[in-house]
């Protein structure tokens, strides 16, 4: 170990230790809390029955698809109207991919479409990143309904021909998607659900790890940065445009991953998982959690689905009943889930 010059002053030392002991702390509490949620997670299958495992997997698909937009909107400060796109182009891909070809095998139609959500990402996003605040987002839902437009119209459908065409005649434009061969294994209805959910809890917890590593790496902060003061970020060398467009791709892609999960999840997928209200339902979930909290996103997605199977016990009203349930959170957490902890957890600290 090197020695210190004798002008270094002592003070700045233990500045320096106590901040390194207190990355190093805090680096050993997250990978504590990630270990225990991960294997509590992976005990569900075991405690939890079908209809609640299919709900708690509807989460954390949710989840990693909030984590993706807050990339783009709590980091980097790009409030996406239009993340439904790439959540439902991932889905179509993969379906298309199997009504049109011999392929049935899980991964592949999870790679098809996360390649062809990143692509659509990376072309909406060279477009988008032009513009800022309300002209961007204006400019996602624009587009996004643009692709809504080319599904719900036929016009994607037709490409396939005949056959696609009556396929589109046949659904209205949604896909009914069986079960797929995993790791090249068929599996029967009862043994599905708890082999789906293990898939999504691995790439939850991988993207999650992933987004966590972004957010806190320098490529995360220079987001911060354009996100406080994008002309300021501009004059420290802050390449602006281009970090903002390799944010929004990397958001596209964990969104396509999200939606392929969903896709495999669900086995029905309808245009409905393209239009601009399931984007504000993404956006909704992600302020209700917090987001400048890494975990608010997380927090939201549960809550929201949470909030949705509460509501939908009304058969009447159901919408209503989910509006009220939402006000009442937002007014009692206006921070976000996340900040009413971080708040609580401060207090208890003090005392």
């Amino acid at each position: 170990m090197s020695r210190l010059p004798p002008w270094w002053p002592i003070e700045m030392s233990r500045e320096r230790g106590s901040l390194l002991h207190g990355e190093a702390a805090v680096g050993f509490v997250r990978l504590l809390v990630t270990t225990a949620v991960t294997i509590v997670l992976l005990v569900m299958p075991s405690v939890l029955g079908g209809y609640p495992l299919v709900v708690l997997s509807h989460m954390l698909v949710l989840s990693i698809a909030c984590l993706a937009l807050n990339l783009a909107y709590g980091t980097a400060g790009m409030l996406s109207l239009g993340h439904a796109t790439y959540f439902g182009v991932a889905a179509y891909a993969g379906a298309f991919l199997y009504r049109f070809s011999d392929v049935d095998s899980f991964e592949l139609y999870l790679l098809t479409g996360v390649v062809c959500s990143t692509i659509f990402a990376a072309i909406i996003g060279f477009l988008c990143v032009r513009h800022t605040k309300i002209f961007f987002s204006i400019l996602t839902l624009a587009l996004s309904m643009v692709v809504y437009s080319l599904v719900i119209d036929g016009a994607i459908f037709r490409l396939f021909g005949g056959v696609g065409w009556g396929l589109y005649l046949l659904g209205g434009g949604s896909m009914y998607l069986p079960r797929l061969s995993i790791l090249g294994k068929q599996f029967d209805a009862e043994e599905f659900i708890p082999v789906i959910y293990n898939v999504i809890v691995v790439a939850f917890i991988a993207s999650a790890a992933l987004l966590s590593r972004i957010s806190r790496s320098p490529f995360g902060q220079a987001l911060r940065a354009i996100r406080d003061n994008e002309t300021r970020a501009a004059f420290v060398g802050i390449p602006v445009r281009q970090y903002r467009w390799y944010a929004f791709m990397i958001s596209g892609f964990f969104a396509g991953l999200a939606g392929g999960l969903y896709g495999q999840l669900a086995r029905q997928i309808t245009p409905d998982q393209l239009h601009w209200l399931f984007s504000a339902q993404l956006v909704v979930a992600t302020v209700l959690g917090g987001t400048r909290h890494f975990a608010g996103p997380i927090l939201g997605a549960f809550a929201f689905v949470g909030l949705d199977e509460i509501a939908s016990r009304w058969t009447v009203g159901r919408y209503s009943v989910l509006g009220a349930l939402l006000i009442i959170v937002v007014f009692a957490l206006p921070g976000g889930i996340a900040a009413g902890f971080a708040a609580i957890r401060n207090v208890v600290r003090r005392h």
